[in-house]
């Protein structure tokens, strides 16, 4: 017992196992008292970033190991914890989030039945990200990573409508994702050195120097990886839990933690766990692109607004992935940095599409409509967020985009033509990403209301709560699209110091990575350069008002002119792009796409029910048939081993 104790006291043990206590606690108490489970997610959340601080702060919580019990020679199971630089962004910014999520649901989830559940899962996820973010070695981390999967679960699988149906896919997906992982925890023990080869801390090896079993090892890490962070093919997930989750699930796991974990796993795959290997590169790469480019299309097709933000999601996974991908230093940092502004950006996207869908009763763009006027704090949010994830200067999201397409364009010569384009994929997709957002904002804020909507009769107000946490995340947008170096300087660089990437040179441990002046970008400058045009684009229109006076008419069609409430003369938004379904190619790849034709999971279950169809026409009920699979069985058993002990 007194063992015990000294091990929960330990100061990178403490924090994890009161947050685990404490989601308890919420979860025992949640059905009598709701009110005291957000009190409770609002204080962990805090508890969990004032604890990040301060260990970061504190030279002996450096790290931490419990020898559990040893299996074998070289199979010993432990609990090892170490601080990094980039666990500990994990760390805080999945305290942050939790915080603002928790605000945000004291408005957004009040009086829904499951209360006082949803703070217990949500301080209860957030525990798991603390396990990854402090996890040593993979099977700790598998923990954490676990927990994080359950919980997001057991959030979805409250909300309405199809919200079972879509939870039962997520955790058909991730548990494949979880079971890829389990599989490279059980080969890495298979392998000369055991539970050794499971330390995140020992240095990158060459997958090489591992065999065939390396690369193996390799791709089921990162197959984990791109489902946890919903990256093509292993996306679908992201769009089937929009349709029924609640909007503060999405905002705060799939847009939010859940990419963290994801790309953080990559990270740790390919500078903590291996040394950068070309062909693994390409892979990533080229996903990251096909990722980029896809999602966007299917995003500009969507008229269901959570639906269309969850291929957003998707589609932004890739300028990570493809950062990461390139093994450059600007590369790498570019890509950290993206998924950092992601997170931001998306969550307060998901955020807004929760508040228009309080105000309309309906999260479809054709029910939207003159919201700008009743919602004025959630439509710049809003907007922020939109020309953020567009990546337009001078917000955050243009910033990590520069990094990752100068970090591309740093590949070795023999790959230069691949590099070039998949880049031009790259920016045409966030061209794409940008028109799919002029459609969003126009529909839901800028747009005449619909006849008989529901804002036009209750006025909806703006609550303090909901329109707080969005302020904050705009913000940021705002301060990291000026700052970059906030993040870039003080946080990526010294995370990936001493790391083996190409590119630039890495400078050494404890040192600092320059990233060459952000690539010639200077955000202040851009900033005030494009200030000082939209300054004078409305002097501009100001001046040419006294030259000729403009002649308003109210619109008509073939002599008719319509009244205010007339729908036939309303243009709802959601008719932009039609055209791109009727392209020869891509408009048969987006219908085969919107009939999950290209979703694994449905031809998993399409040919998985086949297969076990045909296992269950083999269960006559006759024992005699039974006792022959048995003797065969055995057979086939024996003789292997007389042919092994023979050799």
């Amino acid at each position: 017992m007194d063992q015990v104790l000294d091990i929960i006291q330990q100061p990178l043990m403490l924090p994890i196992v009161l947050v685990l206590l404490a989601g308890a606690l919420a979860y025992v108490v949640s059905r009598w008292l709701p009110w005291a489970c957000k009190t409770l997610a609002f204080v962990v959340s805090l508890f969990v970033i004032a604890s990040g601080i301060w260990i970061l702060r504190v030279p002996e919580a450096r790290s931490f190991s419990w020898a559990w019990t040893q299996l074998t020679e070289q199979i010993q199971l432990s609990v090892d914890l170490s601080v990094t630089t980039l666990g500990m962004l994990l760390w805080i910014g999945g305290g942050a989030f939790a915080l603002l999520i928790s605000v945000y649901s004291f408005r957004a989830m009040k009086k829904e039945y499951w209360e006082g559940k949803f703070y217990a899962y949500l301080i209860w996820a957030l525990a798991g990200a603390c396990i990854v973010a402090l996890a040593d070695n993979l099977l700790v981390l598998l923990v954490g990573w676990e927990l994080v999967t359950l919980m997001l679960f057991l959030m979805i699988n409250q909300g309405r409508g199809d919200a079972q149906a879509g939870g039962a896919k997520t955790y058909g997906m991730l548990g494949f994702a979880d079971a890829c992982l389990l599989m490279a925890v059980a080969l890495l023990l298979a392998m000369d050195g055991g539970s050794a080869n499971l330390s995140l801390s020992r240095g990158p090896v060459s997958v090489g120097s591992m065999g065939a079993v390396g690369y193996v090892v390799y791709v089921l890490i990162m197959i984990a990886a791109l489902a946890k962070a919903g990256a093509v093919p292993l996306h679908t997930w992201i769009p089937a839990a929009a349709a029924g989750a609640p909007t503060p699930v999405m905002a705060y796991l799939p847009a939010a933690l859940d990419k963290l974990l994801g790309i953080y796993l990559l990270a740790v795959l390919a500078l903590r766990m291996f040394t950068p290997d070309w062909t693994m590169q390409v892979v990533m790469m080229i996903i990251g692109a096909v990722t980029i480019l896809a999602a966007v299309l299917m995003a500009m097709v969507q008229h269901n607004l959570k639906k269309l933000l969850s291929f957003h999601a998707v589609s932004q996974v890739g300028y990570m992935v493809l950062g990461i991908g390139t093994g450059t230093t600007i590369g790498v940092i570019g890509g950290l940095f993206h998924m950092v502004n992601n997170a931001i950006y998306k969550s307060n996207l998901f955020l807004m599409s929760g508040t228009v869908e309080r105000a309309t009763g309906s999260d479809k763009l054709e029910d939207m409509g003159g919201l700008a006027r009743f919602l004025p704090v959630t439509f710049i949010c809003g907007l922020i967020a939109a020309v953020a994830i567009s990546g337009v200067p001078p917000f955050n999201g243009f910033v990590s985009k520069w990094l990752v397409y100068q970090g591309a364009l740093q590949v070795s010569q023999t790959h230069r033509v691949l590099a070039i384009v998949l880049v031009v994929m790259a920016v045409f997709g966030s061209a794409l990403t940008l028109a799919s957002f002029v459609k969003v904002m126009y529909a839901a804020f800028l747009s005449s209301a619909p006849k008989g909507a529901a804002c036009l009769k209750t006025r909806p107000r703006e609550s303090f709560f909901m329109a707080a946490p969005m302020v904050l995340l705009a913000a940021a947008c705002v301060i990291l699209g000026l700052w970059p170096r906030l993040i870039t300087e003080n946080v990526l660089q010294p995370a990936i110091a001493g790391v083996a990437t190409t590119g630039q040179p890495v400078a050494a441990e404890g040192g600092a990575v320059t990233t060459g002046n952000l690539g010639m970008w200077n955000p202040s400058q851009a900033a005030v350069l494009i200030a000082v045009g939209i300054v004078l684009g409305l002097v501009f229109i100001w001046l040419s008002s006294f030259r000729k006076k403009l002649r308003m008419v109210r619109p008509f069609l073939a002599g008719e002119v319509p009244s205010a409430d007339d729908d036939r003369f309303r243009v709802p938004g959601t008719h932009f792009y039609e055209t791109i379904g009727k392209l020869p190619i891509i408009g048969p790849w987006l219908k085969h796409g919107q009939a999950g034709e290209m979703d694994l999971y449905h031809w998993s279950g399409k040919y998985g029910k086949t297969f076990v169809e045909m296992l269950r026409s083999q269960h006559t009920g006759l024992i005699s048939l039974y006792v022959a699979w048995v003797v065969l069985g055995l057979t086939v058993t024996l003789v292997y081993l007389l042919l092994s002990a023979g050799r």
